[in-house]
């Protein structure tokens, strides 16, 4: 059976900080399991504003779930890209936007800090100017 996983349970899982709740987390992790690219932003957000997690450490906290025997990633390339930038200092939320952006021809923003860490994205980024 495949489970799709909410971000509680991944955070249960990987903070253990509840007694009750997270031994149930790692059991579910121990299966078939669905990590969608939403939950893993959630995820990475909670870990690193809330819960103090240095962005890198929230970054390999998330890509060590990843490697789960039975976790399943539709959009793994993706997650794994914005996961590797954001532990370089990107923000996350925005390399997983650019990195979802595969088929366009070009992901356009405002926002002067996406560029610098685009190499390797699927597509390029349009800096415009203000």
């Amino acid at each position: 059976m495949l489970r799709a996983l909410d971000t509680n349970i991944i955070l249960r899982a990987l903070l253990n900080d509840d007694p009750a709740q997270s031994p149930q987390a790692r059991s579910i992790l121990s299966g078939e399991t669905l990590l969608l690219s939403t939950v893993a932003l959630e995820a990475f957000w909670v870990l690193s504003v809330p819960k103090r997690f240095s962005r890198s450490e929230a970054a390999n906290l998330l890509m060590k779930l990843m490697q789960l025997p039975g976790m399943v990633v539709p959009d793994r390339e993706a997650v794994e890209f914005a996961l590797t930038t954001a532990a370089e200092g990107a923000d996350f939320a925005d390399m997983l936007h650019l990195a979802l952006s595969r088929g366009a021809d070009m992901f356009t923003t405002f926002d002067r800090g996406i560029a610098p860490f685009a190499d390797g994205a699927p597509v390029p980024v349009e800096t415009l100017q203000t």
